[in-house]
């Protein structure tokens, strides 16, 4: 699989995570765009063909939930994945189940995180040429 392909939207407000994470995807060859806020999140969706966004869950202003609903909303082939160092997320409420591939702990394991992305990809081109959707 050629990761240029694969345009990956990175939301956290922690500037050295973010700023690691984007080299290191850089790196490997991924597309990557980042934010640290959700408004400015949703600006680069509204830009950018993103296929996969990580995001954080706390953050200032718009957090992690709300960024999710407001990207599956404009975006609704976009997949999802979260990440959180909190406890109180869960990624089993009824509003948001469907809407998310993935909730991984934070910090993360980098090649878990990886191969996350690059599955997360590969869902949304399945079901892309089947026209439906699952996460």
């Amino acid at each position: 699989m050629n990761k240029d392909n694969i345009a990956v939207l990175l939301v956290d407000d922690e500037e050295a995570l973010l700023t690691s994470l984007q080299r290191r995807l850089q790196l490997r060859g991924f597309n990557v765009f980042v934010a640290n806020r959700g408004e400015e999140a949703l600006g680069l969706a509204r830009e950018e063909n993103i296929d996969v966004a990580v995001l954080d869950v706390k953050m200032p202003g718009m957090d992690g939930r709300e960024l999710l609903l407001a990207l599956k909303q404009e975006h609704p082939d976009m997949q999802i994945i979260i990440q959180t160092g909190h406890g109180t997320f869960d990624p089993g409420d009824p509003e948001i189940a469907d809407k998310i591939f993935s909730c991984l702990a934070k910090p993360c394991d980098f090649s878990l995180l990886k191969q996350t992305i690059v599955n997360a990809y590969t869902n949304k081109s399945s079901s892309s040429s089947s026209g439906s959707f699952e996460s």
